[in-house]
């Protein structure tokens, strides 16, 4: 009897005594495999007090917190209707066209308005701008085998007013435009000098009122609101005014305008 009354003690015992070793392996890679990936960031987490834990939590939400707020402002500034903003430009001109040898490559900048509208079709928009833009050109030629040479020099302030049809290809963020480049000169100073003597003066170089040209656009959307953009611009009319011109060294010159661009723009 004192036998049978002792075995469930001793069965209770054992069994409290090895209970660290009585899961089975099924059961311990259940609960391992139930606490692994559990950590949320809260204070209730078993890793809340773990620092390393915690601190790549917070770079892994934070990481992904910032690639899909990117992505839908992207998706949001490729599909809004109508926007508006500005645009900044620098870049570099020279000129192609008959007898425009001489003449160095010269540099340009320019702020102005935008308009980005979408016409229906998707993933196309119109893009109207107005911008106002400083160029400067310099000519130099020697003459006569070396015995003198003509110098000149072109400042010109320009409203230029491109019309892009833009198509944005919205999942890698980039965009193409082909569109009229216009110029409408405000105002401009130009030079011709001879160190030969056939003009001791300084006599002007004569350009016209107007250009008409091609654009090309190749840019980037950093985000909603910002774009990045590489254009090239080729004038189809010359700069020059045959008509009006004085001196003899560009009587038979055509001078067309062509201008590169890196321009950052602003959109709201």
């Amino acid at each position: 009897m004192a036998v049978a009354l002792s075995t469930p003690v001793l069965a209770q015992e054992t069994f409290d005594n090895n209970d660290e070793w009585v899961s089975t392996p099924e059961s311990t890679e259940a609960t391992a495999d139930s606490t692994v990936g559990t950590y949320d960031g809260s204070s209730d987490s078993e890793f809340a007090d773990d620092e390393e834990y915690a601190s790549a939590y917070a770079r892994y939400k934070s990481q992904i917190t910032k690639k899909t707020d990117i992505e839908r402002q992207r998706a949001e500034g490729f599909a809004r209707p109508v926007l508006l903003g500005f645009r900044g430009q620098g870049g570099i001109n020279t000129f192609f066209g008959e007898n425009s040898d001489g003449w160095r490559v010269g540099f340009q900048g320019g702020i102005g308005l935008m308009l980005k509208m979408n016409l229906g079709i998707k993933n196309v928009s119109l893009v109207p701008e107005l911008t106002f833009n400083y160029r400067r050109y310099t000519y130099e030629m020697e003459m006569a085998d070396g015995l003198y040479t003509n110098e000149a020099t072109i400042n010109i302030f320009i409203f230029e007013i491109p019309i892009i049809v833009r198509y944005e290809f919205e999942n890698q963020n980039f965009y193409v435009g082909l569109g009229l480049n216009l110029g409408l000169k405000l105002n401009g100073r130009s030079s011709f000098i001879s160190s030969g003597g056939k003009h001791p003066n300084p006599d002007p170089v004569m350009t016209s009122g107007m250009e008409v040209g091609a654009a090309l656009d190749l840019g980037y959307m950093v985000s909603r609101n910002t774009y990045i953009n590489l254009r090239t611009s080729q004038c189809f009319t010359s700069l020059l005014n045959k008509t009006l011109v004085e001196a003899s060294a560009f009587k038979n010159s055509t001078l067309l305008t062509f201008q590169t661009t890196l321009g950052l723009s602003f959109l709201f």
